[in-house]
């Protein structure tokens, strides 16, 4: 059987490898119980794995192969084998006439047979389920990535279809997949008896569907279990959960042991066939060696000569330390590597001439290039996406390739593994390990004694986390969020690292602060009360009435008191901390808390306010930037990971990431959907359709009528009212039902197509629901509320009549099944989830707490209320301080916070990528879009007539031209003046405009003597940067001409390409529409002298206008006759505005209402306060500049009217809002209303119109995509409204309560009752009052108003969870409501907010994004056009390096430059560890009242301060200043190092202040930044946050200035309010600080419900009748709820989501993410090109100069090389391979000074010259645009080198680029096409050239020879005929044969260029020689060639190909008659 030849199993694809020694395979066959065993070649024969054919040669993986889900309609797939396995030929089926069966008895098949298929049918979806749940082959995952590696699993597909289960997976054969490899539990081999027998076991055909049945069971019985309320009577602490012994309680304990048992045997079946760790191929020897025995031989065998020399640099040299310890972990990890990463020994293969090799002889250039092929995929000099691809070793770059990981998960599924080394496998093992020690803890009573141990029960659950799998929608979701799992690992890291940062400056900010509270001082009778929402951080002293410090733990001097202040009669006294010690900041993991739930935005407000009364109100920073940081920034980008992930899967598998079919068809508006027979209307009339057409608008109608009808129920209906109803609805039921019945007959006769369209079922089941509900049983049942959702769903029809809403509905459910799916997911995740906590939690919380985890239903409301992340702290101190006492604390609050991260920052984030899916572009449209996009923008825009043109009465004055008298002209003189009159006038009025190119290639506007850096700042600040990047394409090749025009080679060259291809396109061409367009402009302008005066007074000529004209910009385009505006004056002017405004603010910010109202009881009540000065003094500037600008320009109608823009409209408001508050405060002392006093606030908007940046975001953000967020918003209220009259239905009445919890209802809610203030001290009585609840907000759905009001607040998810809390609590109506009573409730509010919550906030985030989208064009953006433009960035991010160019002669100093410059060596990570030992030394910080602790952690920072400034130190010396100070970084360092020291000796040995301690804190954290510069992964996050940077500063200003302008309102209509319940000492509107912090916390939604209401305080309540007084102290209804209604909308729900646009918007991690051919640029490569710039490029300018061209190209290395030779093909290097060996071969005859013959023959033979030449026409290309290129004088910059060297070596141009750019680079590759041409007409004369006195010389000599013979001769010496003539062009000659990827053909393909006739008959002499390489610039040998440029090719043919029937025929004539002369 040994000797025996292995079968190949046709269904399962291997490779058989041919290199000893051989492992043994044992399968077994379908149906078989004997295995067979087969031999298999290699150590690794998990050969397993399929031969990757995905991956062609060319690099590039076949995309179309990976299918995303199986599950889908097949008419999206794509591929040869899907077409054709799915598609039918209609010519088969119509060739002819198939048979007919006769069926003697039945013309249907038989029951029998019907129920027959029915189980088949049903049993193969069984085996599917339990295939992707259970997966005991690993197969499940293959199933759903499925990439086609044989032909044989199409082939399955196909059975599938034709057994009519199309789409379905299929089933794997375990006896195949499932192979017998190596020995198990290292005793367990191929032929044991027990685990042949298991191996049986599992692969027989039932095994997983039972087993598949006992997990369902496990998560029914564990349902079932939780099901019964287990709680505590109550929550106050003073009752504990009863002590239990035993496991065995119930029924439910008996069936889960006999469950875990059967799992347990499972495991150990699974773990003895495949094993349980180490791979069975693995030698257990293995596992028993030494670690510290290498393995590894120091050289590798290699076929290659040339690469096995260059692997012996480091033979002689001993191993470094940092080798030993690689060596060391690599012989650690060994035992643990599967077989398929085993080193492979290299297969001996004979020599090609080895008599003893095979009688067929392979081709040598075959073997060679099949060797250069397999090498340079397999070990490339540099890792590329394919050696990464084919390697597991790989560690270089931070990517996330999605065929990578499709193909890593591929492997796996394939090959086998371990039972730990599979992810669900290892959640099985901890479930049933944790079961066990469940069991043991119970037996003993350790479970639940004293202490519970809950975790392990807990985590015995998660076997059910299976079930994720058990539909193929959840499946895919699961494996899409697991091919996004490495990148939000990384991006998890960098936010880790953020909080930990944050956590260390609130552990030494805020350290013992919490501990802080006012204590009540005893008094009658009461003892000390502690007020424990109340912080302090001091009291008055009673005695002496002086504010004191409070009083400390330890008894040490706590400095000043600061902070809220206690007033008389209680003390401030620091004690323990909130929440049983949990909430505070005194250690790194309390701390850490308390950051996580600032990061999420929910439940923080409390926490910085209570700090704010502990410190200081500028604590409030802290928090504010850490919500900005975290929550608004870096957590949005697990929104761009996700969403660009998922969009990458549905590019890549052209398939949702979520599981949904392709998209169906969406059908035409204007399709009827009725009958069609036959693919065609039917033309006949039908009655009822024509009744239905008429009627359509009357069922709209109906429905609409229908809610309004349910709309109009009160609380206190009369019984006429009810009748009303009643009826009413009833008949509009019954014309419902006949309206069905009409459209079932419209679509006679062919009745089944009622049935095709889904509205008809929907609306056909909402008939039969409505009508069942009508019967007056059900009708007058409870449950009649709930069943009138089908009454209310006929709204349907209303929303589709809405204008645009149609389209955003498709849009929104158009991916109805992806959204299906996801929310399925979400609703198992959280069942899941519920499962754990509920056997976590389970009866230790009192049953009075809403959230008491007492069953499974509240366990799962908990959960999911923890997912929307409301109010979710409530849950987590709830639950943490009721576990204080069992000692659960830790796991409760690691539980609760880690499932709230999951949840709200990825479950959640997911819905964003399935809406956003439905705005995505298709791929295969983008193209389109762009090219559609690039055509209209080049078009010549057509006039439309606008309001204000319509508007002007000058269209209808006749022309009245100014006539100039001219004498003695010519009668037929012509005057063309239409064009050049425009042009003349754009001269005279805009010389400043005209484009003028610098010496460095950068277009300029305007004369360059206004150089000041202050004046050019504030005109970009105010009028932006005025300069174009636009260059015209006809002055493309001009100002190359004049760039390099220095160099007179180059000139001349340019001058015969200019002869040759002459460019007939002019600027002027391009440029006709416009011109036009200003030539009518100015014709009208001329024809009525009038329109251009500005009030019919001012001219042109007039001086008042030039100076008004000079100092403001015009309003609408440009000044025809007018004078430019000065860049002097009008920055200045600009300045003076700016600073106006400011102090107008500032102002307001002094003089609040508040302060006016003091100011006037102080000084009376008096015109001309200093306010009102500044106000009027205000007011007066804007009018000022008002007049200035009208004057400049005119007013209304004329050429640059003020009112033709919209920033001067704006400004024109506020100019009259502000008049009107001056005056009427002039007139009226105080002001006369809150309307005139709030126009203030306009002011604010000010800057928004004065600053450039500001303009252009409001416009880009907010104007542009303002009509899609209103279609959102409509959309929102539509959804509401119906919701609303639903809840209106169900809770109408019920809600109620009464302020005396003792009351039983309304009957006994009267009287008084005795109420507390704190506690039950100071009782008083108060009245009883059943009112609706306020838990955190009033609220009610007694009326529709109402009702709507709450929906709308809490889709904002404020305030939902209080709302659902006291719907669960309803016991009846007008009953007192009792926790939990109803929870059923909850059902309503849980379907609010996942489609309200979720859809609708997430809808609003998707329009955002896609409005950021569609704003920069990335909407249309290919998938390499997007890596393009992300590889733009990052190299414009990089900065030269400053080293010096040559390492120092001195020893020390070389020895501090090698530190400096090597940054992987030992120094630097030695460096790196004390970084981390010093932030670990930060986190040890914590709240004591010993200063040991401090004292011993100053001394440790001091040392670690003194190792950071030698290493500073050493670097400074190294580099030198220059070369230090270079680097931001170093910088950074010696501030950060220095302060730092001087900070902390200060500390540690001086009298230190505030000031120096919150220095020295400062310096220290900063520090931690260094491992974001060391930390490749943080590096390269670093610099993706910071990339969104610039954005995101822009709309931070524009946000400020909206907080400006709402917090001005704010003051000044409710500073004077009287407070509620929510106010406090600094949460009120009194100044412009606070309210600023209160619109700050209310942005993430926090609370401002409750204050709208607090706010909306009216009479009786207040003091004052009239609110409009202004000492009033009343709120108003409508300033509340128009103020925060708009603040809501506009801050949360579009500013927040800003943020998430922009941030995605700029994610630049998709290029290094995508790995789509690309090569991924490591830090370390763009190292090594930094230091060849340093070394080549000039020090002083930092350009490269021309001259170094070819030593800069000749350094290059790793992706960016482009040397002609690779570097193994070297001279030295070819040398060095081929020196002999031993001195007996050197005495041989094929040795030559040291050198073997054969082997240099071998060596040559190896090189690829059609690679070289692939790499010889880059290099020329290459150097010939770098040429051209340069900027003169100077070189070529940095940045420009790098995309240089990328569009020639990393993109392909022509997918790469979008259309504008293309245009342009086509216009630069035809120059580089012909510059390159021109080099090899050069080459190819100077060759003819020498050539031909060769052939002189020679025939010299002969006739020499012949004359010393003196024999006469006669020699004849023809020259030979030149080839035949071609076809073929110029361009053509390059690029022949096929090229890898990126191939020149795709990069520099271009239209025929030549434009001269056809000159076949041409003819030139080919050379009998191949042209020496020596006549062609090398660069590997160093050799200059005295010409400039480098020749492309040499191969003759080529260059005769090229040179043929081309435009250089004629000189190539000449040449020829030159040689015949």
């Amino acid at each position: 059987m040994g000797t025996a030849t292995p079968a190949i199993d046709s269904t399962f694809p291997m490779r058989i490898h041919s290199t000893p020694p051989r492992a043994t395979i044992y399968r077994f066959p379908k149906n078989s119980r004997t295995p067979i065993i087969t031999r298999e070649s290699g150590p690794s024969t998990v050969s397993l794995i399929a031969e990757p054919r995905d991956f062609d040669m060319d690099g590039q993986m076949e995309d179309d192969e990976a299918r995303l889900t199986s599950n889908m309609s097949h008419q999206g797939g794509t591929g040869a084998d899907w077409d054709e396995g799915y598609s039918e030929d209609p010519e088969r089926s119509a060739g002819g006439t198939p048979r007919r069966r006769t069926l003697r008895y039945s013309v249907t098949p038989s029951p029998l047979k019907k129920t027959g298929t029915a189980i088949k049918t049903v049993s193969k979806n069984i085996r599917r389920v339990s295939l992707r749940v259970v997966n005991l082959a690993g197969a499940g995952l293959e199933n759903q990535l499925r990439l086609a590696d044989d032909e044989h699993g199409d082939a399955r597909s196909r059975t599938a279809v034709k057994d009519g289960n199309a789409g379905a997976e299929p089933l794997s054969d375990l006896h195949k997949a499932l192979p017998i490899r190596g020995r198990t539990l290292g005793c367990l081999g191929p032929e044991s008896g027990l685990r042949l027998a298991l191996y049986r076991f599992l692969t027989y055909e039932w095994t997983e569907p039972t087993i598949l049945l006992l997990i369902i069971i496990n998560a029914m019985v564990l349902t079932i279990q939780a099901s019964r309320s287990l709680t505590l009577p109550t929550s106050d602490g003073t009752s504990f959960p009863p002590p239990t012994r035993g496991y065995f309680h119930s029924w439910e304990d008996y069936v889960l042991f006999g469950l875990f048992i059967l799992f347990t045997l499972e495991a150990f079946a699974r773990i003895c066939v495949s094993g349980f760790l180490f791979d069975p191929e693995v030698p257990m020897s293995t596992i028993l060696m030494s670690p510290f025995v290498d393995r590894n031989p120091n050289m590798t065998t290699s076929n290659n000569p040339v690469s096995s020399v260059t692997r012996q640099g480091s033979l002689n040299r001993g191993f470094s330390i940092t080798k030993r310890l690689d060596t060391l972990s690599q012989n650690f990890r060994r035992p643990f590597t599967l077989s398929t990463q085993l080193d492979v020994p290299p297969q001996n293969t004979p020599p090609a001439d080895d008599p003893n090799s095979n009688n067929y002889h392979i081709p040598e250039k075959l073997v060679h290039a099949t060797q250069n092929v397999h090498s340079t995929i397999r070990e490339p000099e540099e890792a590329t996406f394919f050696s990464r691809a084919l390697r597991s070793d790989n560690n270089d770059a931070i990517s996330l390739p999605f065929r990578l990981s499709i193909r890593h998960i591929h492997d796996k599924t394939r090959r086998n593994v371990p039972y730990l080394r599979h992810s669900w496998s290892r959640i099985d093992f901890v479930a049933i390990l944790s079961f066990w020690i469940t069991f043991a803890l119970a037996s003993t009573g350790l479970e639940r004694g004293s202490h519970h141990i809950g975790v392990f029960r807990a985590m015995s659950v998660i076997r059910t986390a299976r079930l994720l799998t058990i539909t193929s929608g959840t499946t895919t979701i699961m494996h899409s969020l697991k091919t996004a799992r490495p990148l939000l690992t990384s991006v998890a890291y960098f936010v880790l690292f953020a909080m930990v940062l944050f956590s260390i400056i609130g552990v030494q900010s805020f350290k013992g602060s919490l501990r802080r509270s006012c204590y009540l001082s005893p008094t009658l009778g009461e003892g000390e009360i502690q007020l424990e929402s109340q912080f302090c951080g001091g009291y008055i002293d009673p005695e002496t009435l002086n504010v004191t410090t409070y009083i400390p733990m330890g008894g040490d001097n706590p400095g000043a008191a600061k902070g809220y202040i206690c007033p008389l009669g209680q003390v401030c006294k620091e004690m323990g901390n909130p929440f049983a010690n949990i909430e505070s900041f005194d250690t790194i993991y309390y701390a850490a808390l308390q950051v996580v739930i600032v990061a999420s935005a929910n439940g923080w407000t409390p926490l910085m306010y209570s700090m704010v009364d502990s410190e200081f109100f500028i604590s409030c920073f802290f928090f504010i930037v850490c919500v900005i940081v975290l929550n608004f920034w870096l957590i949005n980008l697990f929104v761009a990971v996700i969403t660009n992930t998922f969009s990458a899967i549905r590019s890549e598998t052209k398939k949702s990431a979520f599981g949904a079919a392709p998209p169906a068809p969406i059908a035409d508006e204007e399709d009827d959907g009725w009958a069609i027979v036959d693919g065609r209307k039917t033309a006949k009339t039908n009655t009822a359709k024509m009744i239905y057409d008429y009627t359509r608008w009357c069922w709209v109608f109906l429905a609409l009528a229908s809610l309004a009808l349910q709309a109009s129920r009160t609380v206190d209906m009369e019984p006429m009212h009810e009748l009303f109803l009643y009826y009413g609805e009833l008949g509009i039921t019954v014309a419902f039902d006949l309206e069905i019945i009409l459209r079932v007959l419209a679509t006679l006769p062919d009745w089944r197509n009622f049935f095709v369209h889904g509205n008809n079922w929907l609306d056909a089941f909402l008939a039969i629901g409505t009508s069942i509900i009508q019967i007056p049983a059900i009708q007058n049942s409870e449950v009649y509320p709930w069943f009138t959702i089908f009454q209310l769903a006929r709204f349907y029809r209303v929303i589709l009549e809405v204008p645009r809403m149609r389209p955003l509905l498709l849009a929104v459910f158009g991916n109805m099944y992806g959204l299906a799916n996801m929310s399925l997911f979400l609703i198992l995740v959280n069942f899941i989830a519920a499962l754990v906590a509920v056997q976590l939690l389970r009866g230790d919380l009192g049953q009075d707490t809403t959230m008491n985890f007492g069953q499974l239903f509240t366990s799962f409301l908990a959960v999911y209320q923890v997912f929307s992340s409301e109010n979710w702290t409530n849950i987590l101190y709830e639950t943490t301080g009721a576990e204080v006492q069992l000692g659960q604390t830790v796991i409760v609050a690691i539980f609760i916070t880690a499932w709230m991260l999951f949840a709200n920052f990825i479950v959640l984030q997911m819905f964003i990528a399935v809406i956003n899916e439905n705005f995505d572009v298709a791929e295969e449209a983008k193209k389109g879009k762009q090219a559609s996009s690039y055509w209209a923008s080049h078009q010549p825009q057509q006039g439309k007539a606008n309001w204000m043109r319509r508007l002007n009465p000058y269209r209808w004055i006749k022309a009245n031209p100014v006539k100039v008298k001219v004498e003695n002209l010519p009668s037929n003189l012509v005057l063309p003046m239409q064009k050049t009159l425009v042009q003349d006038y754009g001269t005279r009025g805009q010389g400043s405009r005209s484009i003028i190119t610098q010496t460095d290639g950068t277009p300029t506007r305007g004369p360059r003597h206004y150089s000041s850096k202050s004046l050019t700042a504030l005109q970009r600040l105010f009028a932006g940067d005025l300069r174009s990047n636009d260059v015209p394409l006809a002055t493309l090749r001009h100002a190359r001409q004049e760039t390099i025009g220095g160099d007179e080679e180059i000139e001349r060259h340019l001058e015969l390409l200019a002869s040759v291809n002459a460019d007939t396109a002019t600027a002027e061409d391009l440029n006709d529409a416009l011109h036009e367009r200003r030539a009518q402009k100015a014709d009208f302008i001329r024809n009525h002298p009038s329109y251009d005066k500005t009030f019919w007074i001012f001219s042109q000529k007039n001086f008042i206008r030039k100076g008004c004209q000079k100092i403001v910009q015009p309003s609408n385009g440009e000044r025809i006759f007018g004078t430019p505006f000065s860049p002097i004056a009008h920055p200045i002017f600009q300045l003076i505005l700016l600073l106006t405004v400011i102090g107008g603010i500032a102002v307001e910010s002094v003089a609040t209402p508040i302060y006016r109202r003091n100011y006037y009881l102080i000084h009376g009540f008096h015109r001309g306060a200093w306010f009102d000065i500044a106000e009027t003094a205000f007011g007066f500037t804007l009018v000022a500049e008002f007049l200035i600008k009208i004057v400049a320009d005119g007013f209304l109608f004329t050429p640059n009217a003020y009112i033709r823009s919209i920033w001067n409209i704006l400004d024109f408001i506020i100019m009259v809002g502000l008049l009107i508050n001056v005056t009427t405060g002039i007139v009226f002392i105080g002001g006369l209303s809150r309307l005139t006093r709030s126009l203030k606030a306009l002011r604010a908007l000010r800057l928004i119109t004065l600053i450039e940046r500001m303009r252009n975001t409001f416009q880009s953000l907010i104007l542009s995509g303002a009509t899609r967020i209103l279609d959102a918003a409509v959309l929102a209220i539509l959804y509401m409204i119906p919701y609303a009259v639903w809840g209106l239905n169900i809770f109408s009445g019920k809600m109620n309560q009464c302020n005396d919890g003792a009351a039983s209802g309304i009957s006994d809610c009267t009287n008084e009752f005795t109420n507390s203030a704190y506690g039950d001290s100071f009782g008083f009585l108060a009245p009883r009052v059943w009112d609706n609840p306020a838990p955190s907000t009033t609220f009610s759905f007694d009326t529709f108003r109402s009702s709507l009001l709450i929906l709308f607040e809490i889709v904002s998810l404020e305030g939902w969870t209080d709302v659902m809390g006291i719907a669960t609590s309803i016991t009846g109506k007008n009953q007192q409501p009792q926790t939990n009573a109803s929870q059923v409730n909850a059902i309503f509010f849980l379907i609010y907010n996942l489609l309200g919550g979720v859809v609708i906030l997430t809808l609003f985030i998707s329009i955002i994004i896609g409005n950021f989208s569609s704003k920069t064009g990335s909407a249309f953006l290919t998938a390499p056009q997007r890596e393009w433009i992300d590889l733009q960035k990052l190299f414009k991010r990089q900065r030269p390096s400053k080293r010096p160019q040559k390492r120092p002669d001195w020893s020390v100093r070389a020895w501090c430059f090698d530190r400096a410059v090597h940054k992987h060596g030992w120094w630097s990570r030695a460096m790196t560890f004390v970084f981390i030992l010093h932030i670990i030394a930060l986190m040890t910080q914590t709240f004591t009242t010993q200063s040991l602790a401090d004292t011993f952690r100053n001394d440790f920072f001091l040392v670690m301060m003194f190792i950071y400034l030698i290493d500073v130190g050493v670097r400074f010396f190294g580099l030198g200043w220059k070369s230090f100070r270079a680097n931001g970084w170093n910088i950074f360092d010696i501030i950060v190092a220095g302060g730092s020291f001087v900070t902390t000796l200060i500390v540690r040995f001086g009298s230190s202040g505030f000031a120096t301690q919150q220095l020295q804190k400062l310096f220290l954290v900063s520090i931690a930044f260094k491992l974001v510069q060391r930390t490749n992964s943080l590096n390269m996050l670093f610099k993706t946050a910071v990339a969104s940077l610039p954005v995101i500063l822009s709309l931070l200003g524009l946000w400020l200035i909206l907080f400006v302008f709402f917090a001005i309102l704010y003051v000044e209509v409710f500073s004077m309010t009287k407070w509620n319940t929510a106010e406090t000492r600094n949460q009120n509107y009194s100044s412009l600080g606070s309210s600023l912090v209160m619109l700050a916390f209310m942005t993430t939604g926090e609370g401002w419900n409750q204050y709208m209401h607090d706010f909306a305080l009216v009479y009786p309540r207040c003091t004052n009748s009239s609110a409009s007084k202004s000492e009033s102290d009343c709120g108003s209804v409508g300033w509340a709820f128009v103020l925060f209604i708009s603040w809501n909308l506009l801050s949360m729900y579009i500013f927040v989501n800003m943020f998430t646009g922009v941030v995605v918007e700029n994610f630049s991690y998709v290029f290094q993410a995508s790995g789509r051919g690309a090569k991924s640029i490591t830090r370390e490569q763009m190292r090594a090109f930094k230091k060849v710039w340093a070394e080549c490029a000039d020090s002083k300018t930092g350009y490269l100069e021309r001259s170094e061209f070819v030593r800069f190209f000749s350094k290059l290395s790793g992706i960016f090389e482009v040397k002609v030779y690779p570097t193994e093909y070297s001279i030295p290097n070819i040398m060095a391979s081929c020196q002999t060996s031993s001195p007996e071969q050197a005495l041989s005859s094929r040795v030559v000074a040291g050198i073997d013959i054969h082997k240099l023959s071998n060596c040559l033979n190896g090189i690829d010259f059609s690679s070289i030449r692939k790499r010889r026409a880059i290099y020329s290309r290459l150097y010939h645009e770098a040429s051209i290129s340069h900027h003169q004088g100077r070189g070529i910059s940095f940045t420009g080198m790098l995309l240089l060297l990328a569009h020639h070596k990393l993109i392909v141009d022509r997918e790469a680029l979008v259309l504008k750019d293309l245009v342009v680079r086509t216009e630069t590759n035809k120059l580089v096409t012909d510059l390159v041409n021109l080099d090899r007409v050069r080459s190819l004369l100077k060759t003819i050239s020498c050539r031909r006195r060769f052939l002189v010389a020679r025939e010299k000599r002969r006739t020499m020879r012949f004359e010393q013979q003196e024999i006469p001769s006669i020699v004849v010496d023809s020259l030979p005929e030149t080839p035949p003539g071609s076809t073929r062009d110029i361009s053509t000659g390059t690029f022949d044969g096929t090229f890898a990827s990126p191939s020149l053909e795709q990069r520099y393909s271009t239209p025929d260029v030549s434009l001269v006739p056809d000159i076949s008959g041409a003819r030139l002499q080919r050379s009998s020689r191949r042209i020496s390489d020596i006549s062609m610039l090398s660069t590997d040998i160093g050799y200059k060639s005295q010409r400039s440029s480098i020749s492309g090719e040499e191969d003759p043919q080529n260059i005769l190909s090229s040179l043929q029937n081309s435009v250089w025929g004629d000189l190539m004539m000449e040449a020829a008659s030159n040689e015949h002369e």
